[in-house]
């Protein structure tokens, strides 16, 4: 592997140099796996070996989505189209496996929330995303929960749609508070941009309202937009 040049990719691509130190050692573990258990280098690597690897790194390594994250970053550097995709469609099955068992998010993480309301909502058993989404699913029962905490309707509301964006996994608090804010409020609204509309738009407004210290790639909107067409329709707007 030419650390100096992938190195430099990295940077072009706007990469922390702690990111990029992380990503060197992912795939200096790869590199190693490849040689030992595989007696090949990264240059002839197949796709059937980095399922082999996320198999053997399940039991042997911490989180296996950052390497296949480092490997996909990797062959995309190297233009080899095959095993970017191999990596990313991996990694993707990972984080479906994860959202699945995932916990619903505490209101209290979601960023720039009213403290005082998420009081009000505790004190009726309203902790997290998914009770907030049971108790507000209708306008009708958003009214009865503005009326029974003294919180009003459109907060109610704000919370439950924020609540239904970070159905989507890897949105937690602030990646659902840049959606709200480009107002992509709802997974309705979502399923109809394509990635590339999608991440234009929030690069515009988190470069306007700095939530995030940087924006969403391309793989990430795309897989937003894939659960959003995918997800049922839960909240009524």
């Amino acid at each position: 592997m030419n650390e100096e040049e992938f190195t430099e990719f990295m940077r072009k691509n706007r990469r922390s140099e702690g990111t990029i130190k992380s990503c060197i050692a992912f795939m200096k573990r790869f590199e190693e796996y490849l040689a030992k258990h595989k007696d090949k280098n990264l240059e002839k690597a197949v796709p059937s070996d980095i399922k082999d690897f996320a198999l053997w790194g399940e039991k042997e390594l911490k989180s296996i989505n950052s390497y296949l994250w480092a490997i996909h970053r990797y062959y995309e550097f190297k233009s080899n189209d095959e095993m970017r995709r191999a990596a990313t469609e991996l990694r993707r099955r990972e984080i479906e496996k994860k959202r699945r068992k995932r916990t619903p998010l505490n209101l209290k993480r979601i960023k720039d929330v009213v403290p005082e309301h998420v009081e009000k909502l505790a004190s009726l058993g309203i902790l997290n995303t998914k009770q907030i989404l049971e108790a507000g699913r209708t306008r009708k029962e958003r009214e009865e929960l503005s009326r029974k905490t003294n919180i009003p309707l459109e907060y109610i509301l704000e919370l439950v749609k924020l609540a239904d964006i970070t159905r989507i996994s890897d949105i937690k608090g602030a990646k659902g508070r840049l959606l709200y804010e480009a107002d992509v409020d709802t997974i309705e609204k979502l399923s109809k941009f394509t990635p590339k509309e999608l991440r234009k738009k929030l690069i515009k407004v988190n470069e306007e309202k700095k939530i995030l210290k940087r924006p969403p790639t391309l793989i990430e909107t795309t897989y937003w937009v894939e659960q959003a067409n995918k997800l049922p329709r839960i909240a009524e707007y």
